[in-house]
């Protein structure tokens, strides 16, 4: 069913689509004639649907996909002429890559993305952000900077060399050669490759498993995920003994199994491995 929250319309939504199913929601790029191209309208509706969806608990995983043959082929360089100009406002040069590099990276909620057909160019800076990528065998990725007379963006720039080998990412980046894939998952931007007629089922079942676990203890470890690689050691070892105590205070206010386990730890009343 349609996605429903306060201060979002998904009726009013042109650009994308937004459903919900048992705490599954599933976010389409929705402009299938021009390979979902990212627009300023497309990027506009997914900040304002990804501020929303942060905040809403009764989100356990989010899926995003395409609508049609191709997941994402890039920018949409039609419009408007002002992202393209330096002397324009940073306001709507930064519309496109906001989204991106900043509301689905925090979203606290498992992100999956679903890859079908061509994602290139800028839409490659897409898949890094989310947590998990699954990927149709025969997807093709490739980069277009070089290819179209240009550089890498922003968002690219920083994005791949994150997940993708860092001699993959140089190759591929530099060549501009179109790859599949599984090659995507053997070079780091893809988790999975499997065959097209399984990627739908293959992505869902994911989907079901992550929603059956703990929502508190999967925000956690995405935090941890984030912030630890920039810590050293001690601070590692700080942080998520002090994300633990939280998490378990937090699961103790809630009225279920595991709840009354972690509360009957802390009142004394059991101990794992003792019986009660």
């Amino acid at each position: 069913m349609q996605y429903a929250h306060a201060g979002v319309d998904a009726q009013a939504l042109q650009c994308i689509a937004a459903t919900v199913d048992e705490g599954i929601l599933t976010i389409c790029l929705q402009r299938p004639e021009e390979g979902n191209a990212i627009n300023p309208r497309m990027s506009s509706e997914l900040d304002a649907l990804l501020a929303r969806v942060a905040a809403d608990d009764a989100v356990q995983v989010v899926v995003l996909r395409g609508a049609g043959a191709d997941f994402c082929v890039g920018l949409d360089l039609g419009e408007p002429a002002a992202l393209a100009d330096p002397s324009a406002s940073q306001a709507p040069r930064d519309t496109p890559h906001g989204w991106r590099t900043r509301s689905l990276r925090k979203l606290p909620q498992p992100v999956i993305a679903m890859v079908h057909g061509q994602c290139l160019g800028d839409a490659l800076a897409i898949l890094e952000a989310c947590d998990i990528v699954m990927a149709a065998s025969d997807a093709v990725f490739g980069a277009t900077g070089p290819r179209e007379h240009s550089g890498l963006s922003g968002a690219s720039a920083k994005a791949l060399p994150r997940v993708m080998a860092p001699r993959a990412a140089r190759y591929f980046l530099l060549t501009t050669q179109r790859f599949d894939g599984e090659e995507a998952a053997r070079n780091g931007l893809a988790t999975r490759s499997v065959p097209p007629a399984q990627l739908e089922a293959a992505t869902h079942e994911l989907a079901r498993e992550l929603a059956g676990k703990d929502a508190i203890a999967l925000r956690f470890t995405k935090e941890t995920l984030d912030c630890a690689p920039s810590m050293s050691w001690d601070a590692v070892l700080s942080y998520t003994a002090a994300k633990q105590a939280e998490l378990k205070v937090l699961q103790a206010g809630r009225p279920s199994s595991r709840a009354a386990a972690v509360e009957n730890f802390l009142a004394g009343k059991s101990k794992p491995g003792l019986g009660a």
